[in-house]
This record gives structure tokens, sequence and C-alpha cells, in this order.
């Protein structure tokens, strides 16, 4: 089926200007912010040819999202953009990634892109770290990243960025100063999770719901995480489960995205256990959990997800030996956290069959008799 790459190769040579941006261009400028620019501006299509070389390792995402940038670098829709404000930002004291560039799109609109999670296990643990604190490090400088481009622009703004880049997109608009507020047009969240629950009821996130679009794949996890936004459009996907957060499995029919009419089963099921879970743990027994996660997994002396992928009995070796140096309540707290998690999980399963037992059986009508 066709993705954004086919539809760069259909589309690629209609200006912007003869036919107007759309939810598919969205997905595109989203995930061209996976790669790294220079800080001054610069035409796509000048970023596009002076990319650095890739390293030898590099995740199939990064390589998708490389050759996007090469492709869009050769189509009169997107070369002729120009790229601006730059910036990329990796903390491990603070548990903060963060990257973001802004697209000057015809018309005076600007197109503010937010990376999503990077292969660093820093990106992953501030991910995780969203279930029990608000803001978050990238939150907080995707705020000022919004500020700091609205204070050097004039006219529209359209926000938007895949994973957890469309969080960072809806928390900054949701937070930003009504001003910058009343110039944007669309905040756009491809399978990004959601906002905390005070976000969620705060004045600003109500005066920017109507804006936001929200596309989750068929089998959405991620995008369905903490309080996500009540509306939003399901995509179907050519690959299965959580592979489905990669947006270059989406399909695509002209302009649109190809829709479903609802998440399936599998989705429905995690997102039920998982807000049912974090409903019972404190916030604390959250920190907890998180802490215990990443430390085990930064023991390995890996730093990004991909070095934990390689050398694994080494890898689980450096697991193993960290576990021994846990404490008894701790460890104790970790394994009753699991404990609910699974019971809750298997609660809904059970749910889910004694709904769809009750389906199958026909109702026995007035003047009917039971086989039994």
């Amino acid at each position: 089926m066709a993705n954004m790459m086919d539809y760069l190769v259909w589309r690629g040579d209609v200006p912007l200007e003869v036919s107007p941006w759309n939810d598919v261009d969205s997905l595109i400028a989203a995930t061209l912010s996976y790669m790294t620019y220079p800080a001054e501006p610069t035409l796509l299509v000048d970023a596009a040819a002076s990319m650095p070389p890739p390293p030898e390792i590099e995740i199939n995402f990064i390589k998708e999202a490389r050759a996007l940038l090469s492709a869009a670098g050769m189509t009169g829709r997107f070369s002729g953009l120009t790229l601006h404000h730059a910036q990329a930002q990796t903390d491990p004291d603070r548990d903060m990634q963060f990257a973001a560039v802004t697209i000057d799109l015809p018309g005076g609109v600007h197109y503010v892109a937010f990376r999503g999670t990077d292969n660093t296990i820093v990106g992953w643990r501030e991910d995780f770290n969203m279930a029990f604190e608000s803001p978050v490090p990238a939150q907080t400088a995707a705020s000022a990243y919004l500020t700091q481009v609205a204070a050097d622009t004039e006219g529209p703004l359209i926000l938007g960025g895949h994973s957890k880049g469309g969080n960072l997109a809806v928390y900054a608009a949701a937070h930003a100063d009504p001003a910058i507020q009343a110039r944007i047009r669309a905040i756009c969240s491809f399978d990004g999770p959601g906002l905390d629950d005070a976000t969620m009821a705060s004045d600003g996130y109500a005066a920017i719901a109507r804006r936001i679009r929200s596309f989750v794949p068929k089998s959405s996890v991620v995008g369905m995480l903490l309080a996500y936004h009540p509306e939003y459009t399901v995509v179907k996907s050519d690959a299965l489960g959580l592979l489905q957060h990669d947006t270059f499995t989406w399909q695509v029919l002209g302009t649109r995205f190809i829709e479903a009419p609802e998440v399936d089963v599998g989705s429905q099921l995690v997102n039920q256990t998982v807000h049912a879970w974090l409903s019972r743990v404190t916030p604390d027994q959250r920190r907890l959990f998180v802490d215990t996660l990443f430390d085990l997994l930064e023991a390995t002396g890996a730093s990004t997800m991909k070095e934990m992928m390689t050398d694994v009995p080494g890898r689980a070796a450096g697991i193993i030996k960290a576990l021994q140096k846990v404490d008894f309540d701790t460890a104790r707290m970790i394994a009753t956290l699991l404990g609910q998690f699974m019971t809750i999980g298997a609660q809904n399963i059970l749910g889910l069959l004694r709904a769809r037992r009750a389906e199958e059986t026909p109702a026995i009508t007035e003047g009917e008799t039971s086989n039994e």
C-alpha cells in the first residue's frame, strides 16, 4: 500500500500554491524533524544535499526519515521551503531529550515541528517520566521554543510532531500565551501520548482543543497513553502491533490517510489496562517504578536502545548484577506493581470475552425456553 514516500512521488511536483497543505504534508514535516539541521536558516534542498553520512548502525525509522528528506529535497513541493530555528538538546543529568525545527510555508505560515523520542535511553526515560511528572524538561523546552519562534516571526502557526513530538506540540500550544494561541491554525499529533490531567483541565487546553488534529494507527499504544484527546482519526497501517507506531507504515490514498473506524481490540485492552493501573498507583510509586527500570537499563552501559540489542548476554549480565543491588522493599514494591498490572489486564480480557459471548448468544424471547 502507498505511504508518505509514495505520496511524494505522486504529489511532489505540485506546488503548495496549487494544492494546499494537507495532513500528509504535515506528517512529512513532523518526520523531517528527526534529522539534524544547521542553526542558521537553510533551504530544504540544501539541507538534504548537506546531510552528514549515516552512522554504521542506524535504526530503520531514522534511515527512512533520511530517505524522506532526500526525496523531499528533489520535489518542487518541498525543496524551496526554508528551515530555521533548528535546535537539539540531550541532557542525561536532567533526563532530557528535545529537538525542533520550523519550516516556512507559502502565505507566511510557519510549521513548528517537534521531534519525537529518539533512540537514546535518556529520551525513553523522559517519556516514562510523564507518568508522574509534569512538565518534563522537554515540555518546558517546547514551550520556550514556541515562544521564541512566535517572537521572531509573524503570521499563522501550525504545530506538529510524531510520538513524543505530538505531545510536545499540544503541550506547548496549551501553555502558550493567548496572543500566540490566536495565531495557531492547527496542532497535529501523530500517535503522540496524551497529557497530564491538570493540562487537560486547563483553560489553555480548552482554548486550543478544537484545533487539535490527533491521528493514531489501528493498533495504537503510544497514542493512547495518559489523558489522550477525545477526538482522533484512526489510520490504517500495513504493519502489525507496536510496529504501527512507525508512520512509514501508515496508508495513504491521494492527499488523505486511509481511515479505519476504530482502534483494534488489542489497543483497547492496553488502553483500559494502563489507565486503570495508573489510577491505582500513586505518583511516588510510578516514579519508583520508572527510576528502577531505567537504572537497570543504564547499568548495562548502553546509551541507546540499539546498543541494548547488541551483546544481549553481556547486557543481561549487567541487569542481573544491578538487580542484586536493589533493596528488598523496592523489589517488593516493583513486584506488587507488576502483579497489579497483570491482574487488571487479565480482568479486562475476561470482561471482553464475556461481552463477546453475550453478543453471540441469542436472547431468549417470551414464549421460548432454553434447551437446558
